[in-house]
C-alpha cells in the first residue's frame, strides 16, 4: 500500500503547527483532514473513513480523555498516535485502559520522525 490510499485526520488546535503537518502529509500523497478540537475530530470521523489518528492532549471544547473514551466504544480498531506536550509517560496506560495508542510523541516532534512511526503504524513501505 502507498501514502495516497490513506487519509490521516491531525486533532490540533495550533493553526501553525496544523500547517506544518498539512503541507508535509499532503506532500507525501496522504489525504489530509484538519481539527482544531476533539468535537471537529469526532464530526470527522463519522463524515468519512480515516486510517489513522494523530492528535494533541489537550484542545478547546472536548477533552481529549473523553474523545478517547467514545473512540474506543465508537472507533476501536483506529490507531492513534499522540504528539503532545503533557503526559509522555501515559502510553501504557492509555494501551491498560484499551485506547488503541501505537506511539507517542512529546512535543515539538521533528516531521521525519513523525512521518516514519506513520508509515510503520499504516505498513507503508
Amino acid at each position: 500500500m502507498k501514502s495516497s490510499d490513506f487519509t490521516i485526520l491531525f486533532a490540533e488546535d495550533n493553526v501553525g503547527i496544523q500547517k506544518v503537518y498539512e503541507k508535509n502529509f499532503v506532500k507525501e500523497g496522504f489525504k489530509v483532514l484538519l481539527a482544531e478540537h476533539g468535537a471537529r475530530a469526532m464530526a470527522e470521523l463519522h463524515e468519512q473513513k480515516v486510517d489513522l489518528l494523530v492528535t494533541d492532549m489537550f484542545m478547546p471544547g472536548m477533552d481529549t480523555l473523553e474523545l478517547f473514551s467514545i473512540l474506543k466504544k465508537e472507533f476501536p480498531s483506529l490507531p492513534i498516535i499522540v504528539v503532545s506536550g503533557h503526559y509522555a509517560d501515559l502510553k501504557e496506560d492509555f494501551q491498560n485502559k484499551g485506547f488503541n495508542v501505537k506511539a507517542f510523541f512529546s512535543k515539538p516532534v521533528g516531521v521525519s520522525e513523525l512521518k516514519q512511526k506513520i508509515q510503520e503504524v499504516l505498513k507503508i513501505n
